[in-house]
């Protein structure tokens, strides 16, 4: 598994302390959670056909979960709970025992029945998996930071903030 702080272009990459109090932040996802989720990251991405790509429970998808968006950690929580339950009604057993096929397509009713159901997870996962260097040079795109090595910024045209300069200050200076 790859540590979730040695991730590109993730916040807090460049050494800036993020600013979450640690009493504020959610708790960190159980071990029946972490094994749900690497379950559920290879149905958002799983492996390729011909194993040059890894799946995206190669990566450690919980850890940088709570690193970097332990804002969804709660209601995460609450869906996988929700995903074990309706896999022991329907099935008899925990999601987690559940056959590959089975996982699928129990996944794949629920989201049918409510479309919103683990989008945050779908989209951080793919947003974990997509900065991994394993996944990137495997893609054919040079596993490193998008500046400053050869990537041209396009200057934008400045005089398009002067009706926004010209309003003034509009804003007041926090206590």
């Amino acid at each position: 598994m790859t540590d979730a702080s040695n991730l590109r272009g993730a916040p807090g990459a460049s050494g800036a302390s993020v600013a979450t109090a640690a009493s504020a932040a959610p708790a960190p996802l159980d071990a029946r959670h972490r094994a749900a989720v690497a379950l559920l990251a290879d149905l958002i991405i799983p492996p390729s056909a011909d194993g040059r790509l890894p799946g995206a429970s190669a990566f450690d998808v919980a850890g940088y979960l709570a690193e970097y968006a332990p804002q969804v950690l709660p209601a995460l929580r609450t869906e996988l709970d929700r995903l074990d339950a309706e896999a022991r009604a329907r099935h008899g057993r925990g999601f987690d025992a559940l056959d590959a096929a089975t996982r699928a397509a129990l996944v794949d009713a629920l989201r049918a029945a409510e479309p919103a159901f683990l989008n945050a997870l779908a989209l951080e996962t793919a947003g974990c998996y997509y900065q991994q260097d394993a996944v990137l040079a495997a893609i054919g795109v040079a596993p490193r930071p998008p500046a400053p090595q050869g990537f041209q910024v396009i200057a934008g045209d400045l005089t398009l903030l002067a009706p926004v300069r010209r309003r003034g200050r509009i804003w007041r200076d926090a206590p």
